[in-house]
């Protein structure tokens, strides 16, 4: 009874990757498929100990299908030998302005960040995190905070240049050209689209389809720091990344799943038990991922992600 049940959960789990409806139920689900992989796991052995042989092959299938579905998270990318330049970047979801400053700029500075991406910026948060420094160590700024959830701001030790926002969004999302030394012209972005939930799905799929065109017509190379509010087996998710590249460009990169990180959950970080959703994100185009992980973020109810890029030596000046 109980491994039939875990087969029904898996198998629902499981196909939610695959699913591209508009829905807050599907992409609840989907957003727990790597829960669903481990589930039909359990599946399978509850069921041949229970003498369920035939069921258990249809959960070892599903346990099959699932693995196949994480698979590419797991297999790093080919690595890359270069001498170009480099820059270190960090990507922080504050909660509404509330998390702890010093911890945040202690961070950048731990970890020799040159890029910093921060969503959910206020007002009193840009004051606070100046007041403990930050821009002694990053002082360029692309900055739009706003009260409650929808403030982003760039922060960069290299110069910055046409800060803007992003037509379309609800909450603020943000570009800006950085100028860094021995490098072409790079956009940065510091993205938020809107959750699937409470806001209705729609919103959530309209906004992640409104980024491939501005990230196809994207000329300069780019990076991107973001808490996109959807993870890997979100098929919306997969889209975008598939479908951002102009033509006869380099393709745009999830850092995790580029350097075989697998999942590297950062929401919820603020509950007794452990992060598991992985919407956190730095992707790249035209820059090479070197190095992706998680950071405490002290008083926010997300993990931090930091990682380092590289250019290709034959894109760089």
């Amino acid at each position: 009874m109980i491994g039939g049940l875990a087969w029904v959960i898996a198998t629902v789990g499981v196909g939610a990757h695959f699913v591209g409806m508009t829905s807050t139920l599907v992409a609840w689900i989907a957003a727990f498929t790597p829960v669903a992989v481990l589930v039909s796991a359990v599946a399978v052995v509850l069921l041949l100990i229970g003498g369920h042989r035939w069921v258990a092959v249809a959960a070892t299938v599903v346990l099959l299908v699932g693995i196949g579905t994480q698979a590419p998270l797991y297999r790093a990318g080919a690595p890359v030998e270069s001498s170009g330049p480099s820059v270190r970047v960090m990507q922080a979801n504050i909660r509404l302005g509330g998390a702890d400053p010093v911890a945040l700029v202690d961070s950048v500075d731990a970890h020799g960040v040159d890029l910093l991406t921060v969503i959910e910026l206020t007002d009193s948060a840009a004051a606070k995190l100046a007041d403990a420094g930050l821009e002694d160590a990053l002082p360029n700024t692309c900055g739009h905070p706003r009260p409650g959830g929808g403030g982003a701001g760039i922060y960069s030790r290299h110069p910055l240049r046409e800060c803007a926002r992003l037509d379309g969004f609800v909450l603020n999302n943000l570009r800006a050209v950085a100028e860094i030394p021995g490098a072409a012209p790079t956009a940065v972005y510091a993205l938020h689209p809107l959750p699937p939930y409470p806001e209705p799905a729609w919103k959530w799929v309209y906004e992640l389809k409104r980024l491939r065109p501005i990230f196809a017509a994207e000329p300069y190379p780019m990076i991107v720091g973001a808490d996109f509010n959807s993870t890997y087996d979100h098929r919306q998710y997969r889209d975008l990344l598939s479908n951002s590249t102009p033509n006869g460009g380099a393709s745009l990169i999830d850092a995790a799943e580029y350097l075989g990180a697998g999942v590297v959950p950062t929401y919820p970080a603020d509950r007794m038990l452990p992060p598991v959703l992985a919407i956190d994100r730095i992707l790249a185009r035209g820059w090479v991922p070197m190095s992706f992980t998680r950071f405490d973020l002290p008083g926010s109810d997300h993990l931090g992600v930091v990682g380092a890029l590289q250019l290709p030596e034959m894109n760089s000046n």
